[in-house]
This record gives C-alpha cells, structure tokens and sequence, in this order.
C-alpha cells in the first residue's frame, strides 16, 4: 500500500497564516469601496431631489407672488400685510429647512435647522415633500434634508437611514463618510459633510489612483 499523502502541520500554519494576511488587506480595503459607493448613491440621490425641490419652489414663488408683493406694499394696512404673509409658506421665511424622514415630511427651524417648526402649516410641508417624491422614487429608504432661501434650493443631503454614516449631497459632492454627522442634525449651511480622516483610507494613495 502507497502512504497516505496530507499536509504537514507546518504547512498548515504557513497557508492559514498568508489567508489571514489577504483578509487584513482585503476586507477594510472591501469595506471601504463598499462605503464609497454608498455615498455616490447618495450624491446622486441629493441631486435629484435637489432639482425637484427647486422646481416646486420655484412654482411656489409664481404661486406666492401676489401675496409676497402685499408685505413690501406700503400702502397697505398692517392689517393686510400681516394677512398677505399668513398666506405665505416658502416666501415667509428668509430661509428655512424640509426634512424627510422616510415616513413624513416636516419644516425645521430656521436658526437651528433641527428643532420642528410648529408656525409652517403641516399641509403646506406635505405638498412641497409630494411633489419631490413625485419626481424621487426612492423616498421609501431614505431621509433627506432642504435648505431653502429666498426661493433658491442652496443645497441638500440625503442617507439611507439616519444612523448610517454614508451621507451624500448636493451641489457638494460628498467623497467619504461623514462622521458624527446625521442628515437632520447636520447644518446645512456649511459647505462641506465630508470629515473622513485619512487614516480611514486604506491606501493612502486610493483617492489620487481613481
């Protein structure tokens, strides 16, 4: 009878050992494009709704105009101009927020951009969010954040859930994951989400590669 032929223990050391060293390169790197990916959904995600969102205000502001002009009337009673701008939604505030959570649109408050703004009419609020996800058919997994000023959409940021790290927008393009950062609780007017630190990347060359 010929011997048996297997591996040594020695042999199975060694090849357990390269495996693990593969998966220590290969995961995080894995990890890391899986994440990229996620926030370039996400970017695109932000773009649409940001074109959705500025056709509804601009279509609010040809709806408001009227209204909108009676508050800088001066030859109107305070009377009539506090009726005019009762009447407003998008054009009663210099600048304010729409938040989507995945379920329900609401309007947050202007100075903190998280709190909800209880003064914004519900009913207005759902007809701007109808008319995004008219156009945004991925309403359903995700939530979304518009920040509005003086009719003009200056930016938006959207994630798959408010507990993911993976947070896209628009007009800035997001590169990597935004930490400690959350689509409502983000400030909208800073310019940049991104705040992935460099040891994060695997390659420290990956960006300048792609």
């Amino acid at each position: 009878m010929k011997n048996k032929k297997g591996f040594t223990l020695v042999e199975m050391i060694v090849v357990i050992a390269i495996i693990g060293i593969l998966l220590a390169v290969l995961v995080p790197t894995w990890s890391y494009f899986i994440m990229r990916a996620n926030v370039r959904s996400q970017n695109n995600y932000s773009k649409v709704i940001f074109n959705a969102a500025q056709t509804q205000a601009t279509r609010e502001k040809f709806i408001e105009r009227a209204e909108f002009n009676k508050v800088s009337d001066l030859t109107l009673s305070n009377e009539e101009r506090k009726a005019a701008a009762d009447k407003l939604f998008v054009g009663k505030h210099a600048d304010f927020f729409i938040y989507w959570n995945g379920h329900k649109g609401v309007a947050l408050n202007w100075n903190d951009g998280e709190t909800v703004d209880t003064t914004i009419p519900q009913d207005k609020v759902d007809s701007f969010v109808n008319a995004v996800n008219k156009v945004f058919s991925h309403e359903d997994d995700t939530v979304y954040k518009i920040y509005i000023k003086d009719y003009k959409v200056e930016s938006v940021c959207s994630a798959v859930s408010e507990n993911t790290e993976n947070i896209g927008s628009y007009p800035e393009i997001q590169e990597g994951r935004s930490r400690n950062q959350t689509v409502k609780s983000y400030n909208m007017r800073k310019i940049n989400l991104d705040s992935t630190d460099d040891d994060y990347v695997p390659n420290a060359n990956a960006n300048a590669n792609e």
